[in-house]
C-alpha cells in the first residue's frame, strides 16, 4: 500500500515564522462516553440545547444536562465523571494543565485514575471549590437548590475551600457545605453506597480490566470501549492494529457519524458506533487483508486530540460533486500510515508535531509548508474508501450514512485534495451538532439550574455566560432539602449573615473568587487561550517495541519492485508470505496511478492486482516535492474553490512497492 513517502520519513523543514503556543488548542476533550435515558447538551458557539449524543467532544464553555432518572458519563483520558440524574454541569476550563468543572445541581461521581503535578483538577459548587490532590474516587452532590453541597472521598485527598475559610478531607471521610456567602459545615464519615455509587465502580471496574491498554495509552480518550467491539492483532507491516467486530456492508471509516462544527477545531467527525471516538481522533486507518484496520501507532503518554484524520475531495472537475447537482457536494477518506494531518485551525510547530508523532516519524514539522493537494494519498485508490454526500446534509449535521455515496477510485481521482478540513461556513444547525429535524427530542433544564452563582479556586476570563434558558417542566429536587428559591444575595446580606463555624477548619486558608453568572447575550468563543505551555512528553516505556515497522521507499521513477525496508537497518529483505502491502506493477509515464480493489482472496491475503486506467483522466502527482501552502483559520463564508489549470501540471505518477 502507498503512503505519505515525504513525511513518513525523518522531515527536516526550513523554518518559518512561528506561530506563539498560546494560540494552540487544547490537546484534549471531555467525551460525552454513555448515555441512559434524556441527556441534552449546550455547546459554548451556541446559544440553545440540543440532545447529547455518544462521542461528541465537549471542552470550554460546554454544559450538559441529565433530566429525571438519566444518566451520563464523560471521559477525559483515565478520568470518568459519572453524572447521576437532574445534573446541571459545565465544563468551565478544558486544557493541557487544567480541568476545571461547575456543578450547579445533581451528583457527580468523580474517578481519577492518574495525578500529574501539573494538571489541576477542580470542581466548583454554590457552596465552595473541591480540588482533587490525589487520583482517587471522589463524589460531589449539590442540592436543586444550590444551599448545600455534600464531599465524599472514597479513596484519595480533596482540598476543599469557602467563601470564607478551607479544610481537607482525607479517604473515608464526607463534608456537608451548608449556605453560600458565609458557608458552614460538618466532617463526618462517608455513608454508605448507593445506585450511582454501584454504577459508577462498575463502569471503572470494566475500564480497568481492559485489553486494550496494553496498545495505547490511557490518556487516549476513548480506549476503554475498544475491547468490548473489536480485537486486537499483530501485523507485519503496521504492528499492533484493532479491527471492529461488527460492521455493516459497506462500511468505511467516517461514513457512519455526521459532521458538527466544534470550536476551536472546526468541522469534527461525530460517529454513531459506541465505539467510534479513540479510532476517529488519534492513529490512522489502513486497508489491510481485505479489511479495514485501526494503526493506533507509537505510545505516547498523552496523544494530541484531532478533530478528524481525513482529506477532502473537491475541484471544478469532480465528476461526484457535479452529479448532486444544485450546491454540489461533499467527499472525504480517511488518511493512511504514515500521512501527515495538517490542521487548518490557528497552531504551533510544537502542536503539529506532537499531533502526528504517534503515526508519522517527524523531527521538526512545519505544516505550512506541506503541500496536501500535492500527494498521493493511499486510501483514495482503495475501492470503498471514499465517502460523499449532497453539501446541504454535510452542512446541517445530517446522519452520513443515510444519504452517503461510495465513491470509486476512478471518480475520486478526477478530484483534487483541498485539504484536511471542508471549504464549508458552519451553519446554526452544524454548530448545534444536531439536524434541525432532531430539535423536538432536546429536552431543556430548568431556567435556574445555569445561574447560579459558584465559588471557585481559579478565576476563568473566558467563561461564557447566557441568559437563562426557559424552564420546559419545573424539576424536583434530588437531595432531600428544602426547596427554595432564594433571591440574589446583596451587599447587606453579606455583613448580616455571620453564622459561626461548626467545626474549626483545618489546613491553610484560601482566597477564592465568587464568580457570579451575567445576564447577557451569548457569545461565541473563538480559540482558547492556553495558561501553560503544555510540555513535551517524553515517551513513556509502556511496552516493547511491537514490530520492526516497515517503511516504503521513495522514488520518482518506475523500477523493480523492491520490498520494504526494516526501520533498524536500511537494507532490503524477503517479504513474508503473508503479503503486507500490495505489489505495483511498473507503469509508462503518465499511466494512472494503481487502484487497490477489494481482494477475492482469502482474509489474511492481499490482491497484489493493480489496473491500469487510460492517461486521460489521471491526476499526476509529486511525492518528492513539498511546497509552501498557507492554510487559513475556519471559513466564516462559503468558499469557493478556483479552478485548476492541469496543462501547466508537471507532476507525474509515482509507483511504489
Amino acid at each position: 500500500m502507498r503512503h505519505l513517502a515525504s513525511t513518513f520519513g525523518a522531515l527536516a523543514l526550513a523554518l518559518t515564522a512561528a506561530v506563539p503556543i498560546h494560540a494552540d488548542p487544547p490537546a484534549r476533550v471531555a467525551r460525552v462516553s454513555y448515555i441512559e435515558g434524556s441527556v441534552s447538551l449546550r455547546p459554548s458557539s451556541a446559544n440553545d440545547w440540543v440532545q447529547a449524543s455518544i462521542n461528541y467532544p465537549m471542552t470550554s464553555g460546554d454544559n450538559i444536562w441529565t433530566d429525571q432518572s438519566s444518566r451520563a458519563e464523560l471521559h477525559v483520558g483515565s478520568t470518568a465523571l459519572q453524572l447521576g440524574p437532574q445534573t446541571a454541569l459545565g465544563v468551565t476550563t478544558l486544557d493541557d494543565s487544567h480541568f476545571q468543572v461547575r456543578i450547579d445541581q445533581g451528583e457527580v461521581e468523580v474517578r481519577v485514575h492518574t495525578s500529574d503535578a501539573d494538571d489541576a483538577v477542580e470542581f466548583d459548587t454554590p457552596n465552595g471549590t473541591v480540588t482533587l490532590a490525589q487520583a482517587g474516587q471522589y463524589r460531589v452532590d449539590v442540592a436543586a437548590d444550590g444551599h448545600t453541597s455534600i464531599v465524599t472521598v472514597r479513596d484519595g485527598q480533596a482540598d476543599v475551600a469557602t467563601a470564607t475559610q478551607s479544610f481537607a478531607l482525607q479517604a473515608g471521610q464526607s463534608a456537608s457545605i451548608d449556605g453560600t456567602d458565609n458557608a458552614t459545615y460538618d466532617v463526618a464519615s462517608a455513608p454508605a453506597y448507593d445506585d450511582l455509587d454501584t454504577w459508577s465502580q462498575a463502569r471503572d471496574a470494566r475500564e480497568d480490566a481492559a485489553v486494550s491498554r496494553q496498545y495505547v495509552s490511557t490518556e487516549m480518550t476513548g480506549y476503554e470501549d475498544l475491547d468490548s467491539y473489536g480485537t486486537w492483532h499483530s501485523t507485519p507491516l503496521y504492528g499492533e492494529v484493532w479491527t471492529p467486530a461488527s460492521v455493516r456492508p459497506g462500511w468505511a471509516p467516517y461514513r457512519y457519524g455526521r459532521w458538527a462544527f466544534v470550536q476551536p477545531w472546526g468541522w469534527t467527525w461525530i460517529d454513531d458506533a459506541p465505539w467510534g471516538f479513540a479510532p476517529f481522533h488519534y492513529g490512522r486507518w489502513a486497508y489491510y487483508s481485505g479489511q479495514w484496520v485501526w494503526v493506533p501507532g507509537a505510545v505516547v503518554a498523552r496523544p494530541v486530540y484531532a478533530p478528524a484524520l481525513v482529506a477532502f475531495v473537491g475541484g471544478p472537475r469532480f465528476s461526484v460533486s457535479l452529479r448532486f447537482g444544485g450546491d454540489g457536494g461533499v467527499a472525504w477518506f480517511p488518511l493512511a500510515p504514515g500521512e501527515a494531518y495538517v490542521p487548518t485551525y490557528r497552531v504551533s510547530d510544537r502542536y503539529a508535531r506532537n499531533v502526528n508523532i504517534t503515526n508519522v516519524r517527524v523531527t521538526n514539522v512545519n505544516v505550512r509548508n506541506i503541500n496536501v493537494t500535492n500527494i498521493q494519498y493511499a486510501n483514495e485508490r482503495v475501492v470503498g474508501g471514499v465517502t460523499a454526500v449532497p453539501r446541504r446534509s454535510f452542512e446541517n449535521s445530517q446522519a452520513i450514512g443515510r444519504v452517503a455515496t461510495i465513491v470509486s477510485p476512478r471518480d475520486a481521482l478526477t478530484g483534487t485534495v483541498v485539504g484536511h478540513t471542508a471549504p464549508i461556513a458552519p451553519t446554526p444547525a452544524s454548530r448545534l451538532g444536531r439536524a434541525p429535524e432532531d430539535a423536538h427530542l432536546t429536552v431543556r433544564p430548568p431556567a435556574q439550574a445555569f445561574a447560579r452563582r459558584v465559588v471557585t479556586r481559579t478565576a476563568d476570563p473566558r467563561t461564557v455566560t447566557r441568559a437563562p434558558v426557559t424552564t420546559v417542566r419545573t424539576e424536583p429536587a434530588r437531595i432531600p432539602v428544602t426547596v427554595a428559591h432564594p433571591a440574589t444575595p446583596t451587599n447587606e446580606s453579606h455583613s448580616v449573615r455571620a453564622t459561626p463555624v461548626i467545626m474549626k477548619p483545618a489546613g491553610r486558608r484560601a482566597d477564592p473568587v465568587v464568580a457570579r453568572p451575567v445576564q447577557t447575550q451569548p457569545m461565541v468563543r473563538t480559540q482558547p487561550a492556553v495558561r501553560v505551555e503544555p510540555t513535551v512528553r517524553a515517551e513513556p516505556a509502556v511496552r516493547a517495541e511491537p514490530m520492526v515497522r516497515a517503511e516504503p521507499m521513495v522514488r520518482t521513477e518506475p523500477m523493480v519492485r523492491t520490498e520494504p525496508t526494516v526501520r533498524a537497518e536500511p537494507v532490503a529483505r524477503p517479504a513474508p508470505r503473508m503479503q503486507a502491502a500490495p505489489a505495483l506493477r511498473s507503469q509508462p509515464a503518465g499511466a494512472r496511478p494503481g487502484i487497490m480493489e477489494a481482494p477475492p482472496q482469502p482474509r489474511n491475503e492481499v490482491d497484489t492486482r493493480v489496473r491500469a486506467e487510460p492517461s486521460a483522466a489521471a491526476r499526476p502527482v509529486t511525492t518528492t516535492r513539498v511546497e509552501h501552502v498557507a492554510r487559513e483559520a475556519q471559513p466564516r463564508e462559503h468558499v469557493s474553490t478556483p479552478k485548476v489549470d492541469h496543462s501547466k501540471d508537471m507532476r507525474r505518477p509515482v509507483n511504489h512497492p
